[in-house]
């Protein structure tokens, strides 16, 4: 049972990757870094990964961030829309900091070249308690070979 439900995930994400495009960029703002986005075919549920420099003088680290994001089309095409999404944050200082983080922002594709606005507050609660409520950023990002979004 245990090798039918992997091969099932596994062949979802192979179905899933084959038909999606990926993106890659600069993420700059209340943190600083590179940022992977991954827009699947149906443009439902988006995934993000940010590996970044935090700017907040509290965290003040290298932190790697995953995002599940619900996208909604605002334009017909569905290259302009917003998204509201969750995940979680590793913060690599001088004592490993977890916490869990919302999303929310706007997305604009025009031909390989994507925009993105947001605002990501983040709450650390492993090996620390603390609220940051300042990573507002822009993200600037090139689509990778593949298909072209509708």
């Amino acid at each position: 049972m245990k090798n039918y439900i992997f091969l099932l995930i596994f062949s979802w994400i192979v179905i899933n990757t084959v038909s999606a495009q990926w993106s890659i960029g600069a993420r700059v703002g209340g943190s600083v870094g590179v940022d992977l986005k991954h827009y699947p075919a149906t443009g439902d549920l988006q995934i993000e990964v940010i590996s970044a420099f935090n700017l907040d003088e509290n965290i003040d680290a290298v932190s790697v961030t995953l995002l599940g994001e619900k996208f909604g089309a605002l334009s017909n095409d569905g290259n302009l829309g917003a998204f509201l999404g969750a995940g979680v944050t590793s913060v690599f200082a001088d004592d490993f900091l977890f916490g869990v983080n919302g999303i929310a922002g706007f997305d604009w594709r025009i031909r390989r070249i994507g925009f993105q606005v947001d605002w990501m507050p983040t709450f650390i609660f492993i090996n620390d308690s603390y609220f940051s409520p300042i990573n507002a950023a822009f993200t600037l990002r090139w689509l990778l070979s593949g298909r072209l979004l509708k």
